[in-house]
């Protein structure tokens, strides 16, 4: 392999390391419009702590309203979730357990909980009276009416096409009902249908709206704080187009919008809450505070909140659940935008999960999956990796003479490159032509590193023996330092990809008495190795199998090639020619 070839393999594996930067500077907020196309306001000044909030919501109580005598708790089972919801507030969340998903917990593992802060509020309403206050609807609501099927003290029991209605109520100092607010459950999906009726304080409001809030986020679900806190962003889709907010460390934001708005979304790695309105909505609302955690890593909490009309009954939809895409597309509202499938290679990373969706509904391990995954793969890239081979042993053919080129011209590069090319086109053989597959893989590769690092359906979804997360690297032991570069994890599959890689090259006839290609053969390797440890196991997996397949395919299918007709010259053109008019 000629220098050429050794400097595109250097700016491939530059051009892959320096990708992640790539993106997190291109992305720091990769659908937010133009300031002036949106009419976004973006507020610098620090947003209030829950403690300041919790301290306004006290001197914002109306004293036209009166609280019910004690604070009422009712939980919802389903096949699905778990919900406690709370008369305070007129039926926030106070704890929403998922039953189809675990998570780490004190080196235990228990079912996942999306709010497990007492203190927020979601759900809360909220709005500006005729004084200029704040007044943000925090009594103990009556618990007006329940009607369910299945019920046991204060558990309401759903499942399949059942549903559940719980109506809570505000009354004023004359126990007249001037707030309703109406929670419905569904036992086979993540969908809350909040109706609100508000039609009563439209005299004591200062505005033609109010303001239906999330406040505090979600609760972070997994070990990896770092990753977590990347993914955890909030969103809002209005015109047509997504705002995204995210922050930094120690730092507090807000943008709001006043205009037709589809829905809002708060987000952590694999889950997500958002408020879809199904009628008017007259903008949104979304805060933003960078808590710290340790000197490191630092938590993102949210907050969400859209603008409702006074004169109408509003109905909200209330999704609260898994980031899975099926689930996500389904609710036909556009929201598996937040998804983390990348920007440039949407389309492939949609086609890989649709893919996996339904292979796995005839396989029932992802790793098995992954497994026809790469033979599909091969299959599709097969000629191209045949012509590929054909190429590299074309190649190893014209070495002698190229060396000879060399040594001929060694004093004039422009000479030695020109009769290269000459000879190259002579034997119909393209030098670039053995590295066509590795860049045709590379949109690939890139695309399920996106999957297998953020889709929930590989979620610690395992393979076998040691391999027990296909979305994680497969550790199996941790240094006790960092290495740099290579970090403090030991994994298994990296090696063998690195291996499966060099015995690839030799057997694709990588082997030769020039240094540069031996050093090439096993420079491009290790590379790979350092790069590729710090992937997900699912990802080295995958390179693992497709070397493997390329090898057998090296011995099994051995590349062919129809020799190529020479031309006959213009002199024995001629001759023949001569030859015809003589006989005649």
């Amino acid at each position: 392999m000629d220098r050429k070839s050794i400097l595109a393999f250097v700016l491939i594996f530059l051009i892959i390391l320096a990708m992640p930067s790539y993106f997190k500077l291109f992305k720091k907020n990769p659908d937010t419009l133009p300031e002036q196309e949106i009419q976004i306001e973006a507020q610098k000044e620090p947003v209030s702590t829950l403690s300041e909030d919790l301290t306004k919501i006290s001197k914002t109580q109306h004293p036209k309203f009166s609280d019910a005598s004690k604070a009422e708790y009712i939980t919802v089972e389903t096949d699905l979730y778990t919900a406690r919801i709370s008369s305070i507030g007129g039926g926030t969340l106070t704890s929403f357990i998922l039953k189809q998903y675990n998570m780490f917990k004190e080196n235990d593992t228990t079912l996942v909980e999306l709010i497990t802060d007492h203190h927020t509020s979601p759900l809360i309403i909220k709005y500006i009276s005729i004084d200029g206050d704040s007044i943000i609807l925090k009594q103990n609501f009556i618990v007006d009416n329940v009607h369910a099927k299945n019920t046991y003290g204060n558990t309401i029991w759903l499942s399949g096409a059942d549903s559940a209605t719980i109506t809570f109520t505000l009354t004023d100092n004359k126990q007249i009902k001037i707030v309703h607010k109406t929670l419905v459950f569904y036992g086979d999906n993540y969908i809350i249908n909040i109706e609100t009726d508000l039609r009563n304080l439209q005299r004591d409001m200062a505005t033609k709206h109010y303001d239906l809030s999330w406040d505090g986020g979600l609760a972070y679900t997994e070990p990896n704080i770092v990753d977590e806190t990347r993914y955890s962003k909030a969103y809002a889709y209005s015109g047509g187009e997504t705002e995204a907010l995210d922050i930094k460390k120690n730092a507090s934001e807000e943008t709001r919008f006043a205009g037709q708005t589809s829905w809002t979304a708060i987000r952590t790695k694999y889950f997500a809450a958002s408020f879809i309105p199904q009628n008017s909505c007259s903008g949104y609302k979304l805060s933003a505070s960078g808590i710290p955690i340790s000197s490191k890593d630092y938590y993102k909490q949210y907050s969400m909140q859209i603008s409702l009309p006074v004169e109408d009954i509003s109905q909200t939809a209330l999704f609260i659940g898994p980031l899975d895409y099926t689930t996500v597309k389904s609710l036909n509202a556009g929201l598996e935008n937040i998804m983390s499938l990348g920007k440039i290679l949407r389309p492939i990373s949609k086609g890989i999960v649709w893919t996996f969706i339904h292979l796995r509904k005839i396989i029932p391990n992802y790793g098995w999956v992954l497994i026809i995954f790469s033979f599909l793969i091969k299959i599709i890239l097969y000629p191209l990796t045949n012509k590929s081979m054909h190429s590299m042993k074309e190649m190893q053919k014209l070495q002698p003479k190229i060396e000879e080129i060399k040594i001929k011209f060694k004093n004039d590069q422009q000479k030695i490159s020109a009769a290269q090319m000459k000879l190259y086109k002579e034997h119909g053989v393209n030098p670039m032509g053995g590295c066509l597959p590795l860049l045709l893989q590379m949109p690939i590769l890139i695309a399920l590193f996106t999957v297998f690092r953020t889709t929930i359906e590989l979620r610690h979804a395992p393979f076998i023996w040691w391999i027990t997360d296909l979305s994680a690297p497969d550790t199996i032991f941790t240094l006790p330092f960092t290495i740099p570069i290579y970090g403090k994890y030991v994994n298994v599959l990296p090696v063998i990809m690195a291996l499966s890689t060099i015995l690839q090259q030799k057997l694709g006839g990588a082997t030769s008495t020039n240094p540069q290609q031996k050093m090439m053969m096993y420079m491009m390797p290790i590379m790979f190795f350092f790069m590729f440890n710090q992937f997900p196991s699912g990802l080295n997996l995958y390179y693992t199998l497709f070397n493997l397949l390329t090898v057998a395919q090296q011995k099994l299918v051995p590349a062919k090639s129809k020799p190529k007709k020479q031309r006959p010259s213009t002199i024995e053109t001629l001759r023949k020619i001569q030859s015809k008019t003589r006989r005649k």
